[in-house]
């Protein structure tokens, strides 16, 4: 079973490896570009929140 810091590290080299994409959303119809947000995804299903 791995630590609480083994599993911290993980997740922490995850969402740096994510944030280096710099990802944006974009309203197609508002044409606005949202920069600051979280993903989160279960299986095959993501939602985000501002």
């Amino acid at each position: 079973m791995e630590s609480d810091d083994s599993n911290e590290d993980e997740i922490i080299r995850a969402l740096e490896a994510v944030d280096a994409l710099k990802l944006a959303l974009v309203s197609i119809p508002a044409s606005e570009t949202i920069e600051d947000f979280l993903i989160h995804v279960e299986g095959d299903t993501a939602r985000f929140r501002r």
